[in-house]
């Protein structure tokens, strides 16, 4: 499945690139809010593992690490080919989504090695995914005004594994249909072969039921796949 959405992407691009005039192709990579990082740590704390732990380094110091900890960040590449003055067929491919959500159960106090390197110990759990992204849709600009704002039918693959104290379980995967929204807005003068643009992206689709491969230890439920991101992307016009 990843090998597909490689060669589409592949596809995408070539065809953007093929035609002479009025395309364009981008690429960004931005923070993400929402999505199944937001779910996990809920269940998480719910399910005790929303401990703090700390550790004292003796003459190093000491730190202080809260759980459930972890951030999602998406990698997305953009094409479109325009069709009139208004309007442009565009496509999304890329890494919605990719973290790993860490979560902290204490359960005691280890004085270390003759006073070093003491701390909390206890269990250590994590869920470590990614979520592939396949859209095609309409984009639509509005006169005197750069903004555009596209939408359409969109693909998820997510693929997750979790840990229990850094065992790695099996890597399971979920496909899901949803729908995505884009806005873009181009900084400085489209009219320019490269340039800078803000970005913003949403996606939605049904909740994905999780698998635990675990007898003990956190289990997490089902992963929210209401997400959006937002950042700056480099495009290429012509």
């Amino acid at each position: 499945m990843k090998k597909l959405f490689s060669v589409m992407l592949v596809i995408i691009n070539l065809n953007c690139f093929g035609q002479s005039k009025n395309w364009f192709v981008s690429f960004s990579i931005a923070p993400v809010f929402g999505g199944p990082s937001a779910s996990l740590k809920s269940q998480m704390r719910a399910q005790g593992y929303g401990d703090h732990a700390e550790s004292t380094f003796d003459l190093f110091g000491s730190g202080n690490t809260s759980y459930p900890r972890g951030g999602s960040v998406a990698f997305l590449a953009r094409g479109g080919k325009k069709i009139n003055d208004h309007k442009c067929i565009y496509f999304v491919a890329g890494i919605s989504e990719k973290a790993t959500i860490e979560g902290f159960h204490a359960q005691g106090w280890s004085d270390g090695f003759f006073g070093l390197f003491a701390g909390t110990y206890g269990e250590h759990v994590s869920v470590s995914y990614t979520t592939y992204q396949l859209t095609a849709g309409y984009m639509y600009s509005f006169p005197n005004s750069r903004a555009k704002i596209g939408v359409g039918p969109s693909v998820y693959l997510l693929s997750y594994s979790n840990a229990f104290n850094y065992i790695k379980n099996e890597t399971h995967a979920s496909l899901v249909p949803g729908a995505s929204f884009t806005t873009r807005l181009p900084l400085g003068r489209e009219k320019k072969l490269f340039g800078i643009e803000l970005v913003f992206e949403g996606n939605m689709a049904p909740p994905v039921k999780m698998k635990s491969d675990h007898t003990e230890g956190f289990e997490p439920k089902s992963a929210n796949m209401f997400s959006a991101n937002a950042g700056f992307a480099f495009t290429f016009r012509k």
